[in-house]
C-alpha cells in the first residue's frame, strides 16, 4: 500500500489538476505496485520556512512494504525530484523525501491490516 505525501509552500492554484494522477501512476511505476494500491497527497500553501527564508520548498515521505533499500531509494529519489521540480517547481535542493518501510502488520486495509489480507 505505497503512499506518497507531499507538504508544500507552493500554492495549490500553482499546481496542476493532473499532477495527483501522474504521481499516482509513477509511485505506481517506480515501486512496481499495481496503481489501485498506491495513494497520493499534497498538502499545498502551506506555511514553510527554510534556511533563512520562505520560497519555494517541501517536505515528502513514500512508504511501502519492502521496496525500499540504499540502491532503490536513490534510483526512486532521482525520478521523484525530476518530476516534482518540474511539474511543481520545487527545487531539488529544497525538498526532503523519507523513505519508509512498513510492515504489513502496522498497515490498517479494509477493517484489518495488510499483513492479514496478503496471508
Amino acid at each position: 500500500m505505497p503512499t506518497l505525501s507531499i507538504t508544500t509552500n507552493v500554492p495549490k492554484y500553482k499546481i496542476s489538476s493532473t499532477v495527483l494522477a501522474d504521481l499516482s501512476k509513477l509511485v505506481s511505476q517506480i515501486l512496481q505496485t499495481p496503481e489501485q494500491y498506491v495513494a497520493v497527497r499534497i498538502k499545498a500553501g502551506q506555511q514553510m520556512y527554510w534556511y533563512n527564508n520562505e520560497s519555494t520548498c517541501a517536505l515528502g515521505n513514500i512508504t511501502g512494504t519492502g521496496n525500499f533499500g540504499i540502491d532503490e531509494n536513490k534510483q526512486f529519489a532521482s525520478i521523484l525530484y525530476d518530476f516534482i521540480e518540474k511539474k511543481i517547481g520545487i527545487p531539488q535542493d529544497r525538498f526532503y523525501l523519507s523513505f519508509v518501510e512498513q510492515k504489513p502488520s502496522n498497515i490498517g486495509v479494509r477493517g484489518t491490516t495488510l499483513e492479514e489480507i496478503i496471508q
